[in-house]
This record gives C-alpha cells, structure tokens and sequence, in this order.
C-alpha cells in the first residue's frame, strides 16, 4: 500500500512539474513575442521599402509584400530574442530599473517612452533620407534637393536671418517666455510681406537655394519663387537662428479639379499648453489686424508638440491650410 501511494505521489508530482513548466514555456514565449513585436514595428519600417511591390487585386488591394515582410521579419527577431533571451532579459530588467526609477523621479515617465517610440515610428515612416548610393524614388532625391537647398549656415543666409528675427516686434519680447518665438514670427513678418509668386519654369521644379532667393532682393527688394521657394528661404532662416523646423508635403486641388503638388513650411513652437500664449501674442500683440478674428493652425505631433503653419497663405503665422491632405513631412 505504501507503495502504491508513493506512485500516485510521484505521478501528482510529475503532473505539477509538468504544469509548472508549461505554465514557465508559455511566459516565456508571451515575453519573447512582446519584445519581438517590439522590435519588429521600427525594422519592418526600414525593411519594406527594398521589397519589391506584391499586391492582391481585392478592394483598394492587399499588399501580400508588407504581409509577407513583417512575417519574416518578425519571425527572424523571434528566433534571435529566443536564442539569446538571456542577455536581452538581462538587458531588459536593467532597463526596467532604470524606467522604474526615472519614471516615478519625474525625470523621463513611462508616456515619455510611449511618445518617443511614436515618434520614432512616424519619423521612420515619413522622414527616412536615402543616403548616397542609394536606389532612391522620386520622392527621395526631391527631398535631398531640398536639403542641399537649405544653406543655413551660407553666410548670406545667416545675416539675412539674424538680421531679420530682431527687426520687428523687439518692444514685445518681454512678453513672451520665449524669446525665440518672437523672432521666429518676426522673420515670417520679413519674408511673408514681401514674398511675389513666380512659377517654375515650365515641366520642371527648380529649388533655388535661400541664399539665391535672398539676392533677388538687390533687384527691387522682393522676394520671388513658388511655395518650394518659399519652404526652402522660411527653413533656411529659422534653421539659422536655431529654431525647428519642418517642411510637409501636401495635395491641393486646383480650380481646374486637378490635383498638384504643395509644400509648406511649419514651425515647432512648443506645446499645447503654450497656445494660449502663442495665440495672444499673435492675435492681440504682433499680428492683431492680420489675425485677431481669425484660427490659427498647427499640427500636433505624437509628442504632443505644436508644429506652427508658416505658410504664405495669410499674413500672420498660423494662417490657413491650402490642404488638411499631408503626405509627408521632411524635419530639417
């Protein structure tokens, strides 16, 4: 009898054991599977673009790569996590710790995390740079055009900038808490004000580097070009007076019905809670008879951070959108 129950107990036991570390198996594998998905989200991004297009003619199309992509590359992170889960586990309590601390410190919180992780996912989708060498679309050597058009630290830029962000409203920096937004709206009340539209010539974009735009000026004291132009002197200027800033590619439909390309320029003015600020000094102080009735637009961004519309379309920033339609953004 004795032991026919030392049987039973031992099978109880094995049983438990066997639970046990199924129950262990399973945990595992849900870790392994939420770092990998983790890790998966940012790569994915970076890898699809080299996959050539796959496409099932179902409704507006079921893109069988980006399936097929995300499966492989998650099940190609998977098998890594899993082989050195150890060191990444290591890894992965050091930096719970660590968030545990600065988190409950106040000094970088878990939304902070979540907010980065956001924008790193957006700025990965819409501002990747092809670099040189690369096989880059149309719309990748068009943003490298851009940027080698935005010669902000080109000296005549630079004078022009400096020059301008302290010509106007410089009784008034007092009352903001940042100066800086004083004179980034100055340089808007310098470039905006004097700014002709001229087309491009016909078929073709010409980018003309800010410090070209800026010579124009020995002419008649004008500025003249299309809204690339425009994009390319705004950043320039604001770049060089150590502002953010970022260029947003849009659609716009014409009076014909057809759709054209459009870019405009926005600039990074801090955050929600500085609106009503913002929106003082400009509908009340600096821009009362351009902006006093009037909304005033900007886009907000994963972060939480406010990306001000300096487009041309009004004479205060702020102003209008030609098209809520944004394909892209390029952060210079």
């Amino acid at each position: 009898m004795e032991e026919q129950k030392n049987i039973e107990e031992n099978k109880e036991d094995k049983k438990w054991y066997q639970k046990l570390t199924n129950a262990r198996f399973h945990q595992s594998i849900l870790m392994i599977s939420l770092i990998t998905a983790f890790i998966t989200l940012p790569v994915f991004i970076v890898v699809y673009r080299f996959v050539p297009k796959m496409e099932i003619p179902l409704g507006d199309g079921i893109r069988l790569d980006h399936i097929l992509t995300f499966m492989l590359v998650f099940a190609a992170i998977f098998v890594f996590v899993r082989t050195f889960r150890l060191y990444i586990y290591i890894i992965a309590i050091i930096g719970l710790i660590g968030m545990t601390f600065t988190n409950f410190s106040g000094i970088y919180t878990m939304n902070d995390l979540v907010d980065d992780y956001k924008e790193l996912l957006f700025d990965l989708s819409k501002e990747t740079v092809a670099k040189k060498g690369d096989k880059i679309s149309p719309d990748d050597e068009m943003e490298l055009e851009l940027r080698e058009a935005i010669d902000y630290n080109n000296p005549i830029v630079r004078e022009y900038a400096v020059n301008s962000a302290v010509k106007n409203f410089k009784e008034q920096e007092n009352l903001a808490s940042n100066y800086k937004l004083i004179q980034y709206f100055s340089i808007f009340k310098e470039v905006v004000n004097i700014w002709e539209y001229v087309n491009d010539p016909s078929g073709e974009d010409y980018y003309s580097k800010a410090s070209e735009t800026i010579n124009l000026l020995k002419s008649d004291g004008k500025f003249k070009g299309d809204c690339d132009d425009y994009s390319i002197l705004m950043a320039a200027c604001i770049k060089a007076v150590g502002g953010e800033v970022r260029l947003v590619r849009a659609t716009i439909t014409d009076s014909n019905g057809e759709e054209i390309g459009h870019l405009y320029p926005e600039v990074k003015v801090g955050t929600e809670k500085d609106m009503k600020e913002i929106s003082y000094l400009i509908k009340t102080v600096l821009f009362p008879k351009e902006a006093s009735s009037k909304e005033l637009n900007y886009y907000l961004d994963p972060k939480g951070y406010i990306w001000l519309n300096f487009d041309y379309n009004d004479l205060y920033p702020g102003g209008r959108y030609q098209s809520e339609v944004r394909n892209s953004t390029i952060r210079i």
